[in-house]
C-alpha cells in the first residue's frame, strides 16, 4: 500500500491519498471516522461490484446511499439540486461528510455539492475508474456543465482523503482503459519513465494483472499534486501543463455530443495539439507517432474528425473556459518528459486548427 498526504492552499488544506490493491477496509474506516452521512455511488460501480458494496453497506448501516447515473449527462444543475435535496433529507450539517464511489462525473458532481452545501462540508473520494484515480479525483476541481461548455461552473475544493483501490480496475476493461490517455499525458509532460513502463505491457489486461499498477497510479498522482500544489487555482499558469491534449480533447467530446469518451478524445487531442503547435511555433512534433503507437497497443481508437464535427470543434474552443482575454495557453512537449506553456492568441490557435482540419 502506498500513502502520502499532500498540502494544498485550497480547502481542504491537506489531502491524504492512499493507493493499493483490495484496500476497501481503509474506505470503511475513513467513512466511520469522518461522520459521513451519505454515499453517492455511480450505477456502473454498483452493478459491477454489488457484492463488495453490500459488504461496505453492512459495515455502515447508518449511512444512506444515493445511486446516480454515470456519464457526462449527470453534470447538470438539475442533478445538483436533486443531490442537495438528498443531503438536506439526510440532515447533513457543517460537521458531516459526503463520500462518493464512481468515476469522474460522479466525483465532479459530488465535489461541487460538498463545496457549496453550507459553504463546504467534508468530502471523501473513492474513485473506481483508472481515469478518476490518476486525474479527476486529484487536484480539487469540481463542476457541472452548461450547454455551451464542459465544467463551465465549478469550484476548487480538495477531498480530505482519496483512496484508489486498483481492484476496481479488473472489471469493465473497455471502459477502464480510457484512463491510459491521462497516464500517457503524465509521461509526455513530466516523466518519460511512465511511457517506458506502459510500453512493457502487451495490453490493458496485462497492466491490470501487474503488481506494478498501484505504483504507476501513485506516480501519476504524485506528478499531478506536485504541479497542483504550486498553482492550486490556476493563477500562475503552471497548472495549465495538465491541460495537454485537453483543449482539443474537450472540444472533440462536446462536438460529438459526448459520444466519444474522454480518453479517446484526449489521446487524439494530444496528437492534434502537438501538430498545430508545430504549425504555429515551428516546434518539432515528438508526440504524434508515440501516442499513436500507445493507442494501438492499448486498443484505443484513433478517431478521425468528421466533416460535420469540424465547425463544432472550432466553436467549442472559442468558448473554452481556458480562453482568457482573447488568449489561450498551448502546451509544447519538447521531448517526452519535458513540457512548457506558450501563450498565443485564440485567433492564431483557431487559424492553425482550421488549417489542420482542412488538411486532415
Amino acid at each position: 500500500m502506498l500513502e502520502h498526504t499532500f498540502s494544498c492552499s485550497v480547502p481542504a488544506a491537506e489531502c491524504r491519498i492512499v493507493v493499493g490493491h483490495d484496500i476497501h477496509r481503509i474506505m470503511v474506516s475513513a467513512i466511520e471516522k469522518s461522520k459521513t452521512g451519505l454515499i453517492v455511488a455511480g450505477s456502473g460501480f454498483l452493478d459491477s461490484w454489488e457484492n463488495l458494496f453490500r459488504e461496505i453497506e453492512k459495515s455502515l448501516p447508518n449511512v444512506k446511499v444515493a445511486r446516480v447515473n454515470d456519464g457526462e449527462g449527470l453534470k447538470t444543475f438539475d442533478s445538483y439540486i436533486d443531490l442537495i435535496k438528498v443531503m438536506r433529507t439526510c440532515r447533513l450539517d457543517r460537521g458531516s461528510s459526503i463520500a462518493y464511489f464512481g468515476g469522474g462525473t460522479v466525483g465532479d458532481l459530488t465535489g461541487f455539492c460538498a463545496s457549496t452545501y453550507m459553504r463546504g462540508i467534508g468530502l471523501l473520494a473513492f474513485p473506481t475508474t483508472l481515469l478518476a484515480m490518476v486525474d479527476s479525483s486529484i487536484g480539487g476541481k469540481n463542476g457541472i456543465d452548461l450547454s455551451d461548455g464542459k465544467n463551465a461552473v465549478g469550484t476548487f475544493y480538495n477531498p480530505n482523503i482519496v483512496v484508489a483501490d486498483t481492484v476496481f480496475l479488473e472489471k469493465g476493461m473497455e471502459h477502464q482503459k480510457q484512463g491510459i490517455a491521462e497516464i500517457v499525458k503524465y509521461g509526455f509532460i513530466h516523466d518519460d519513465s511512465i511511457i517506458d513502463s506502459l510500453q512493457s505491457f502487451s495490453d490493458y489486461k496485462a497492466l491490470t494483472k501487474s503488481p506494478l499498477l498501484p505504483d504507476i497510479v501513485f506516480k501519476c498522482i504524485g506528478i499531478k499534486m506536485e504541479i497542483v500544489s504550486k498553482d492550486p487555482q490556476e493563477m500562475s499558469g503552471g497548472r495549465e501543463l495538465l491541460n495537454f491534449g485537453h483543449t482539443v480533447g474537450h472540444a472533440i467530446e462536446r462536438a460529438s455530443g459526448y459520444v466519444i469518451p474522454h480518453g479517446t478524445a484526449v489521446m487524439r487531442g494530444m496528437q492534434i495539439e502537438s501538430q498545430i503547435a508545430s504549425e504555429m511555433l515551428g516546434t518539432k512534433d515528438v508526440v504524434s507517432d508515440l501516442a499513436g503507437d500507445l493507442a494501438k497497443q492499448f486498443n484505443i481508437e484513433l478517431i478521425s474528425i468528421e466533416d460535420d464535427m469540424k465547425q463544432k470543434l472550432l466553436d467549442a474552443i472559442k468558448y473554452d473556459k481556458k480562453v482568457r482575454s482573447g488568449k489561450i495557453t498551448v502546451q509544447v512537449v519538447e521531448h517526452p518528459g519535458s513540457c512548457r506553456n506558450v501563450v498565443v492568441s485564440v485567433d492564431k490557435y483557431l487559424e492553425a486548427l482550421d488549417k489542420w482540419l482542412k488538411e486532415n
